[in-house]
């Protein structure tokens, strides 16, 4: 049975931002960027398909999104989308998967000011 996830603070995991993106500060401002006008409209879209309880989509868009939490930095928050994505495959009750929407989507919230400030320190 899954379980509301316990919160957690959420960070940008500098050592695997440096790693994926051999320490290119051009670069990895680049995938910031792209992650903050591009990739974060995309959990709306999420968003509306939870609320529509269209879990094949759900799991679906949470895939087509998981590389890019990676690729900025968002270690903890990737592992909390793939815990959405394998939730959604399981056609879980609603109240159980918009629970966890919530946190994530809160958690996401919180971390988004981090990123934009990481990619103006080194734009």
């Amino acid at each position: 049975m899954f379980t509301t996830p316990t919160p957690i603070t959420h960070t940008i995991d500098h050592e695997r931002l440096n790693r994926l993106h051999g320490g290119d500060q051009r670069q990895i401002v680049n995938v910031l960027t792209i992650f903050i006008d591009e990739v974060m409209p995309d959990f709306d879209d999420l968003e509306g398909s939870i609320q529509q309880e269209m879990w094949p989509d759900v799991a679906d868009k949470a895939h087509k999104i998981l590389p890019w939490m990676g690729m900025a930095g968002l270690t903890s928050l990737e592992s909390e989308l793939r815990s959405l994505e394998q939730l959604a495959k399981t056609n879980p009750a609603p109240d159980v998967l918009i629970n966890h929407w919530k946190q994530f989507r809160q958690a996401l919230g919180e971390t988004l000011p981090l990123v934009i400030q990481e990619r103006n320190r080194l734009a």
